[in-house]
């Protein structure tokens, strides 16, 4: 269910970039909060300068004053502490891979219960609840 936009300027990063973002992203998320790999998204919106991008919730804009913003959104139910956890090691992964000063990468992640979620056509569970067989695509073979 982790879903998160990366606002870019134009022809800024190439598709090697952008993989390593997207598999660093599912590291940091996962690492952190348990879920499994297959539920983090990544998405790359180039975007111009000062043009204005729609929330994830269609009600407004999204202000940022940096070159690049990680938009994200998260299920709700995890402590304030690991969401600023996950955001920090997010903003210092782009920031490494893009090579770009820290100062130029800032972001957010937004919440919205479980239960208004699906993945695979399932209702989310909160997070920590998810059933063991969730994780099987996450079991290294021997």
């Amino acid at each position: 269910m982790p879903f998160y936009r990366c606002l870019i300027p134009k022809g800024s990063l190439n598709y090697d970039q952008r993989s390593e973002i997207a598999t660093a992203f599912t590291d940091v998320h996962c690492g952190i909060s348990a879920a499994p790999r297959n539920f983090v998204h990544v998405a790359f919106l180039e975007v111009e300068e000062g043009s204005p991008v729609s929330d994830t919730h269609g009600t407004g804009v999204l202000k940022y004053d940096t070159p690049f913003f990680i938009a994200g959104g998260n299920r709700a139910g995890r402590p304030p502490e690991v969401r600023a956890q996950i955001l920090d090691g997010l903003i210092n992964r782009f920031s490494e891979i893009v090579s770009v000063p820290r100062s130029d990468v800032s972001g957010h992640i937004s919440e919205a219960p479980a239960s208004w979620t699906m993945e695979d056509g399932e209702i989310l569970p909160e997070p920590g609840e998810e059933p063991a067989e969730w994780y099987v695509h996450d079991a290294v073979a021997d």
